[in-house]
């Protein structure tokens, strides 16, 4: 395991890439480490490992928030994988990269365990040039997502003009579900990438009969606000009312005594605040239909 210097993980490396943009090439270049190739049945897995012994550990979150957060660089060794790589363009003919990466602790299998321990997420842009495709911000830890070691792919989320954010679905449970979801939405805020709002009522999957479900959309509605536009999570689903000890929705609750279950639908609006991020609202638009 290559051991690297504490300038790996600075915010103001630069690094420029000329010719054809490979996502796992670029990824050695950012974390020039040990690259094992572990596929196996159709199953990627391609790792670069490495340590900084000389790093200084900073604390992240994991959203799974079981006991105190990890440090990173982990002592144990990193191992990075690549999610994806992602393709922008604004208004102005501006075109981007940004390459999504995952690291989680060292394992000479090159396995990812923990179902309650996420991927830490990583984020590198890259802006076109004529010289290539020079890296333009860099954020090697973010936060940790999802389960297993392994953070969800980041989906493209437009918040205003030419101003892109990317949102994750994190979902976590007991073996066998239900499984909790929720929604995190990354975006650039003073100069870097950072978590900017969360949802913790996004979704229920995997339920049986007896159990409260739902799924949501997040969507971002037109208006005159040029950076930051309202976000609004939009959600529907079933509740249970005897699955009460394991979920609560208070507004739901409250007008479903004397009944056992129903179909429900609401929305709620976040909007940004620049010391906070996004502020959750009141619930809206609350509609309960087949009352039982």
């Amino acid at each position: 395991m290559n051991n690297l210097p504490d300038t790996i993980l600075s915010a103001n490396r630069i690094l420029l890439i000329s010719g054809q943009f490979d996502g796992m090439t670029v990824l050695q270049k950012l974390f020039p480490g040990k690259y094992y190739n572990l596929d196996t049945d159709g199953y990627k897995n391609e790792i670069v490992s490495w340590q900084c012994k000389s790093c200084k550990r900073k604390t992240y979150v994991d959203a799974n928030a079981m006991g105190e957060n990890p440090d990173f660089p982990f002592k144990e060794g990193i191992a990075t994988r690549l999610i994806e790589v992602i393709n922008l363009s604004d208004g102005n003919g501006g075109q981007y990269k940004i390459l999504a990466f995952n690291h989680s602790t060292y394992d000479p299998d090159g396995d990812q365990t923990g179902r309650f321990i996420g991927g830490l997420l990583g984020l590198a842009k890259f802006t076109k040039t004529d010289k290539g495709l020079l890296m333009c911000s860099f954020d090697p830890a973010i936060a940790a997502y999802g389960a297993f070691s392994n953070c969800p792919v980041p989906k493209v989320l437009m918040i205003g003009e030419d101003q892109y954010a990317f949102w994750i679905d994190h979902e976590n449970g007991g073996a066998g579900g239900p499984y909790d979801h929720y929604y995190f939405v990354i975006a650039g805020a003073n100069g870097k990438y950072k978590q900017v709002l969360s949802s913790y009522e996004a979704g229920r999957s995997d339920a049986s009969q007896d159990q409260s479900n739902w799924n949501s959309e997040i969507v971002v509605p037109e208006s005159s606000k040029r950076y930051f536009r309202d976000v609004v999570i939009k959600t529907k689903g079933t509740y249970v009312m005897a699955d009460e000890e394991n979920v609560k929705i208070d507004e739901i609750y409250k007008a479903m005594k004397g009944f056992k279950s129903c179909q429900f639908s609401f929305s709620r609006r976040y909007v940004y605040s620049a010391s906070k991020g996004y502020i959750a609202g009141s619930m809206e638009n609350l509609v309960l239909l087949n009352k039982k």
